[in-house]
């Protein structure tokens, strides 16, 4: 149905149309690199980890158990009312983790276990599911295992207009202490971060992946993982606790308000909602972002 007004947008929440679901994820002590981008899902905490460990080279969905949980509500339509997050320091003194960019995103479909080191060779991806919502979306390509160099590589794809035979850019990798990071950076040089692969001129989106072909060794493996953006939002401050004797504890969580900051996104029954993350500060390893989100239909 979805809303038709502002006013049903209260109304909803106080008919009971909303549900809050709370997250925990926990980072490795595997420290990750100043400004570029690192995937939550892959880390310990609530909702559990999720290491895309599958099929190699073959499409899959990602287990909605790995997701922050929203309820199926169709035949209403459900959106994202509300984000809220803090970001927990690793110790009393740490300020690394704080000023955070976070990406919330619908997981779709990913292509485990590709070969970085296979230089030369076409690393051809097998396609039997098919992209479960969305008629496509954006690659992000994240760290299997630690990766010892910085690699090169383009990938074959179907547009979501189901254009067959595309190419992305040539994605320069980086080297990387560990499992759950972000490797494509960019089309310019290894350290130059972004969080989503560049595609062919003229494409706004991925519908399945044909083929990997790396021509310079990253040394390492990695998935491709198709995720639709849902909200981007920052992280201001970080929770810590002084040295100096007391128990007190300094910082606050950041609050996003769909309405207000964003269109509210569709959450389509069926989502796998996580985040992506870049810390500007320093790196992420054993610190902690929690917090919540909040849905709403009618």
């Amino acid at each position: 149905m979805g809303f038709k007004n502002i006013r049903e947008w209260p109304d909803a929440e106080d008919a009971g149309q909303s549900w809050i679901t709370g997250f925990r994820k926990a980072p490795s002590s595997v420290a990750t690199t100043t400004s570029a981008w690192t995937d939550y899902s892959y880390y310990a905490g609530s909702p559990p980890a999720n290491f895309y460990a599958s099929t190699p080279l073959e499409a899959a969905e990602v287990d909605p158990t790995r997701g922050l949980y929203v309820p199926s509500v169709s035949p209403a339509t459900q959106h994202l009312r509300n984000l809220k997050v803090m970001s927990a320091a690793s110790a009393a003194t740490s300020t690394t983790n704080a000023r955070q960019r976070l990406c919330l995103a619908d997981y779709l479909l990913y292509y485990p276990f590709i070969d970085t080191d296979a230089v030369g060779e076409q690393q051809d991806l097998v396609n039997t599911v098919p992209i479960p919502r969305y008629s496509g979306g954006q690659v992000v390509a994240v760290s299997q295992s630690a990766a010892s160099a910085s690699g090169k590589f383009t990938f074959s794809y179907t547009n979501d207009q189901g254009v067959a035979g595309r190419t992305s850019q040539p994605h320069f990798t980086f080297a990387a202490g560990g499992g759950g990071q972000v490797l494509a950076t960019s089309v310019g040089a290894a350290t130059s971060y972004h969080p989503f692969c560049s595609l062919q001129a003229g494409d706004r989106a991925v519908k399945s992946i044909e083929s990997v072909t790396f021509t310079v060794a990253g040394g390492g493996l990695m998935a491709l993982v198709i995720v639709q953006p849902l909200l981007q939002a920052y992280v201001t401050q970080e929770s810590r606790r002084t040295t100096s004797g007391n128990l007190e504890s300094y910082g606050a969580c950041d609050e996003f308000a769909a309405m207000i900051n964003n269109r509210p996104a569709r959450i389509f029954d069926g989502a796998v909602l996580n985040l992506i993350a870049c810390g500007h500060g320093g790196s992420l390893a054993s610190s902690f972002l929690a917090g919540i989100i909040e849905t709403t239909w009618n």
